[in-house]
C-alpha cells in the first residue's frame, strides 16, 4: 500500500509539471537508458573476448552499416589467433568505472571504461605465464536502426606484467606474428603504458561535456589525446 501511495504522488507530480520541464525530464531518462545500454554493450563485447565463445557464432555488435568502419579488416583480425596454444589460456578483463557522454540527439556516444584484467597466456607454446593486464578502452558508439552499435574502441594497454615480477620489472608485448620488436610494440598498444625511464603519458582523456561541440565528427578521435598538448615540456 505505501508503495502505491508513493506511486499515485508521483504520477500527481508529474501531471502539475510544465510541459517544458516534463519533455527535459524525459530526455534526460532517455539519456540515462542510453548509458545503460551502452555499458551492456561494452560488456557483452568483452564477454566475447574474455571467454572467446570458441565454436560459437558471434553476435555483430559493431555499426557495420556505417561507412567509416572497415569491416572486412575487422572480421579478419577475428581469424588471427591469439596464442598458438590454448592450454591453460585464460583472458578475463571487466570493464570498469565508465566515464559515457551522450550527444544532445542521443544518437551518438563517447565513453572510456577502465580495465583491471588478469590472464595466462603463451607467447609461443610455453607453459602459460600469470600475468596482470590494465588499461583503457577509450571508444565511440553509435545509434544503427535504433540499437547502440560500437564505432571504434581498442584496447589501450597501460600495463602488461608478470604477477610475480610486477610491472616495474617487468612489461611484456603484445603477442603477434610475427613477434613484434620493443619499438613497434611501442607504436602499437604500448605507445601509452608504463615505461620506467619517464611519466606515463595521460591517455586517454574522457570525454567531457564539450566533447561534441569540440569533436562533433563521430570517428574523429583526436579527443582521446586532447590532453597532450596541455602538457609542459618537462613532461610534468
Amino acid at each position: 500500500m505505501k508503495n502505491k501511495k508513493v506511486f499515485e504522488e508521483l504520477v500527481q507530480v508529474l501531471r502539475e509539471l510544465p510541459p517544458d520541464q516534463l519533455a527535459e525530464w524525459e530526455q534526460r531518462l532517455d539519456l540515462q537508458l542510453s548509458v545503460w545500454e551502452i555499458r551492456n554493450l561494452r560488456g557483452i563485447f568483452y564477454r566475447y573476448h574474455d571467454d572467446q565463445h570458441i565454436g560459437q557464432k558471434r553476435r555483430e555488435l559493431y555499426a557495420d552499416e556505417h561507412p567509416g568502419i572497415d569491416m572486412e579488416a575487422i572480421r579478419r583480425a577475428r581469424l588471427l589467433p591469439v596464442v598458438d596454444s590454448l592450454e591453460g589460456n585464460t583472458l578475463i578483463h571487466p570493464l570498469l568505472t565508465p566515464v559515457i557522454q551522450v550527444n544532445r540527439e542521443n544518437d551518438k556516444a563517447r565513453a572510456v571504461f577502465t580495465s583491471f584484467g588478469y590472464e595466462a597466456l603463451s607467447i609461443h607454446r610455453e607453459p602459460p605465464m600469470a600475468i596482470w593486464s590494465m588499461g583503457y578502452i577509450p571508444g565511440g558508439h553509435l545509434k544503427q536502426h535504433g540499437e547502440w552499435r560500437i564505432l571504434y574502441g581498442e584496447w589501450q594497454r597501460t600495463v602488461k606484467a608478470d604477477r610475480e615480477k610486477g610491472w616495474v620489472s617487468d612489461m611484456q608485448r603484445s603477442n603477434c606474428r610475427p613477434p613484434l620488436t620493443q619499438e613497434e610494440d611501442r607504436k602499437y598498444l604500448g605507445q601509452y603504458a608504463y615505461r620506467k625511464e619517464e611519466p606515463r603519458k595521460p591517455v586517454p582523456a574522457y570525454p567531457d561535456e564539450n566533447t561534441w561541440d569540440a569533436y562533433p565528427d563521430e570517428m574523429d578521435t583526436a579527443w582521446i589525446r586532447r590532453n597532450l598538448k596541455d602538457r609542459r615540456e618537462d613532461g610534468v
